[in-house]
């Protein structure tokens, strides 16, 4: 059996905050649930596993790749929409040069370790921060669409330092996601 974790980022600041607001507006607005929101995150990467021991080679490999990773910034700017069957609302991180190269380099050298990766090339991913769509009530297209274009003009652009990256499974639960966190250091 062929599962997934993923590298995420948690942004930090007015980022993370105006994110939670605008999560929380949604899910009351279109009352999607609210018993366990899924937690504000960037996805940098996913890799595929087989095994217990697999995953525990991921969690390696990724430590001693992200030791060469400094601190580095990520900037929203605006919202975006993936359409049905997904029907969700994000927020737009822009791929700086700076992300760019942290994503290929973790990409690369995985794939060159021998794992299996997503098939994103640097050149095709867009870098994004879910804030309503996989989890909770399943919404219709009617209503994601009218959610989007409610906010749609609003240019929220705020940034965040990354300083740290946490290897996840596909959890909502905080107790039972975490597999790994790794710190960025300037060296």
């Amino acid at each position: 059996m062929e599962n997934m974790v993923f590298l995420v980022t948690i942004p930090k600041g007015p980022l993370y905050h105006c994110c939670k607001k605008i999560q929380e507006s949604l899910w009351k607005e279109y009352d999607l649930g609210m018993d366990m929101l899924p937690e504000i995150h960037l996805t940098i990467d996913a890799f595929h596993y087989e095994s217990l021991e697999e995953l525990e080679k991921i969690k390696m490999a990724l430590h001693e790749i992200i030791s060469k990773v400094d601190p580095f910034e990520i900037r929203a700017n605006g919202f975006g929409y993936i359409p049905h069957p997904h029907n969700c609302i994000t927020l737009h991180i822009v791929k700086t040069e700076e992300l760019k190269n942290v994503y290929t380099l973790i990409h690369q050298e995985m794939k060159e370790k021998g794992f299996k990766v997503r098939d994103f090339c640097p050149e095709e991913i867009v870098f994004h921060i879910t804030l309503a769509g996989i989890h909770g009530r399943g919404w219709s297209e009617e209503e994601s669409i009218e959610a989007f274009n409610k906010m749609r003009d609003f240019k929220l652009k705020e940034m965040a330092l990354v300083n740290e990256l946490e290897l996840w499974y596909p959890e909502l639960d905080p107790e039972k996601k975490l597999i790994s966190r790794m710190m960025l250091e300037t060296e």
